[in-house]
């Protein structure tokens, strides 16, 4: 039972299991962490920014006494200082191009990465198979060596020097095989189950195309680097604005409230007279009236200027709207001087701007210096190229057989001659492969969105 399990979990996995291509290669990049992050960032900031045209917005409540009778609400606004709308704009659409530069970067490495262990992975194949073909040269020459080793042109130090470049040979084909695995264990990080690899040789492209892609190479702000420098450029002088408009924060507030009085609960001193308790409003105070002062009993005479203080009750006789008030704070700039924020925002900016004209020389100087190593590095591909060629054509060939004669060891040399300028050509080829990929990273080239072929397509 339990061989017929393990032998279904076998027949699953080499099922479900598919060779690594590059299309599959460039997908892992969408689910890399790194990316899923910055993709969240650039969203978030993209979502859009509330306009408002306050900066504060808040509710007062006063109580006017401890007899809880008064109660005024008052919905109070700070507006925006004048040119803080725009400058707050401004500064959020510097942040929205900053993730969106910071995006194109990350997904410009992640690609990197990729491509290059991808394109490791080939070179090094093509190096090994090379390898090999220049061992099997070498174990011929020493089986020829053997057989001469009789005659009396024989030459030991010719044998030595072939078995000690077998060594030599046999620990490049190692490294190779070890670099090899080493590199298909890293993509197997990025594409989980894969049977083989599968990517073909026709997706990279040729060295023609690679120098004809090169000659019009421009900086510009498409840049990732550039585009985030930029954008963190217009991110501060934009910030420095905000600076200098909220100085400009002439009415500190505007509110209108409202003025409640709970007339049940209101209560007044009054000063009553003699008129007021015998009219009939105070009536009920009479006789304290006359007690404390109104009536003098010696005299049987009244008093009619005493005055009696009592805590009476009061009513709100306000119309309607005059319940309702106003208030507003301004700000008197007089005696106040925007010289400072002014002169501040102007040394920011310039500082800014130094520093991106810095980020676009510095990428200038980067881009030329790739640039001039990868043109160098064609001149010597096409050198080998062109005797690789001659080899193939069988020009060298047909020469050293006419010096050979029954030779066969010029031949062999011939042959291993051909393979070490394949290695040189293969190497070369890797190095300006290399070079280029940087330099599409560099581009925004790899930033692109969706599987396609960004070797091939190019920086222009």
């Amino acid at each position: 039972m339990k061989v017929f399990l393990y032998i279904l979990v076998v027949f699953a996995v080499f099922v479900t299991s598919a060779p690594l291509t590059w299309e599959s290669l460039i997908k892992s990049a969408d689910k890399d962490e790194r990316y899923q992050k910055a993709l969240k960032r650039a969203e978030l900031s993209n979502s859009g920014k509330n306009t408002k045209i306050w900066d504060k917005l808040e509710l007062r409540y006063k109580l006017d006494g401890f007899s809880f009778s008064q109660h005024d609400f008052e919905l109070r606004m700070t507006p925006k200082a004048f040119g803080e709308g725009a400058s707050d704009k401004a500064h959020w659409d510097a942040q929205v191009e900053y993730q969106k530069a910071r995006l194109a970067e990350d997904r410009a490495v992640l690609l990197y990465d990729r491509y290059d262990r991808a394109l490791h992975y080939l070179m090094r194949k093509s190096l090994n198979k090379l390898n090999k073909d220049l061992y099997q040269v070498n174990v011929d020459r020493i089986e020829v060596l053997h057989l001469k080793s009789g005659s009396p042109g024989f030459n030991p130090q010719d044998l030595m020097s072939a078995l000690e470049k077998e060594t030599a040979i046999k620990a490049e084909i190692i490294s190779d095989s070890t670099s090899i695995l080493h590199a298909e264990n890293q993509l197997r990080l990025w594409v989980k189950d894969f049977d083989s690899v599968d990517l073909d040789t026709s997706w990279l492209p040729s060295i023609e195309e690679i120098e004809k892609d090169i000659e019009t190479i421009t900086v510009d702000d498409k840049f990732p680097e550039l585009a985030k420098s930029k954008g963190k450029m217009n991110s501060e002088i934009s910030k420095a604005g905000q600076d200098e408009a909220s100085s400009r924060d002439y009415i500190s507030h505007i509110g209108i409230g409202y003025s409640l009085r709970i007339q049940s609960l209101m209560k007044k001193y009054k000063d009553i007279n003699y008129k007021d308790v015998a009219t009939g409003d105070y009536n009920r105070y009479y006789d304290e009236y006359m007690e404390k002062g109104g009536y003098n009993e010696e005299t049987d005479s009244y008093d009619y200027n005493f005055l009696l203080e009592k805590l009476v009750d009061d009513k709100d006789d306000r119309r309607t709207r005059d319940k309702f008030f106003l208030n507003v704070g301004i700000r008197l700039p007089f005696f106040d001087s925007n010289k400072d924020y002014n002169l501040r925002k102007q040394v920011i900016t310039l500082d800014a701007e130094g520093d991106y004209i810095d980020d676009l020389r510095n990428m200038k100087l980067k881009v030329a210096k790739i640039v001039e190593d990868i043109y160098a590095l064609i001149a010597q591909w096409k050198v080998q190229k062109e005797y690789t060629e001659q080899v193939n054509a069988g020009a060298i060939f047909e020469q050293f057989a006419q010096n050979a004669g029954s030779d066969p060891l010029l031949l062999l040399r011939a042959r291993e001659s051909a393979i070490e300028s394949d290695i040189r050509a293969v190497k070369l080829k890797k190095d300006i492969l290399e070079l280029y990929l940087e330099l599409l990273q560099y581009s925004g080239a790899l930033s692109t969105e969706g599987v396609e072929n960004h070797l091939r397509k190019g920086i222009n």
